[in-house]
């Protein structure tokens, strides 16, 4: 397994706390145009690869959502509001009913997703996929983070490790990433 590289990550702080200070009243606002026109955007010379080890037909799916989504009287909600985004991340089992998800992120319209919450979290496509005999099935945990972050060292320092370890663990062998 190819692991990404780090050292971006001491320079984005630095800018990332000299930005801060001026944005943050701005993303108080709601001005978000204007806050994030200087944002220390990390950039990177290359992504991190791994190639797929076997057949997807052999393969069990995992899957990582940046729509928000949480269990509603299980897992606390994300601090949708925070300024400076939430960090944090949900497991979600795979047996559970996703139209009894809950979403809290509130950068993005709700209206689409709690239609078919398929189009952030495609459990039952996937699902459907796995008996056609297209993959092997689902991993049994698939994981939430909430998609405005602004901190993205926190969130690659923290989340993305547990994250990468809990599918391994969940028995997922390819990962799908739902962008919101």
């Amino acid at each position: 397994m190819t692991h990404a590289d780090g050292g971006w990550i001491d320079e984005f702080r630095m800018r990332y706390d000299a930005w801060w200070p001026e944005a943050r009243p701005m993303i108080e606002r709601h001005d978000y145009a204007s806050a994030f026109k200087t944002y220390p955007w990390p950039t990177f010379a290359a992504a991190p690869w791994t190639p797929v080890r076997k057949p997807l037909a052999e393969s069990r799916v995992g899957v990582v959502t940046t729509g928000g989504l949480y269990r509603a009287g299980i897992d606390a909600p994300f601090a949708g509001d925070a300024p400076d985004g939430d960090w944090s991340f949900r497991a979600i089992p795979a047996e559970v009913p996703i139209q009894t998800l809950a979403i809290a992120h509130e950068h993005f319209t709700h209206e689409v997703a709690e239609a078919d919450m398929n189009t952030i979290f495609p459990l039952n496509r996937l699902r459907e996929l796995a008996s056609a005999g297209l993959i092997a099935g689902l991993a049994d945990t698939h994981w939430s983070i909430m998609g405005y972050c602004p901190r993205a060292a926190d969130l690659a320092e923290s989340a993305a490790p547990a994250i990468a370890q809990g599918l391994r663990a969940a028995g997922a062998d390819v990962a799908l990433v739902v962008p919101v």
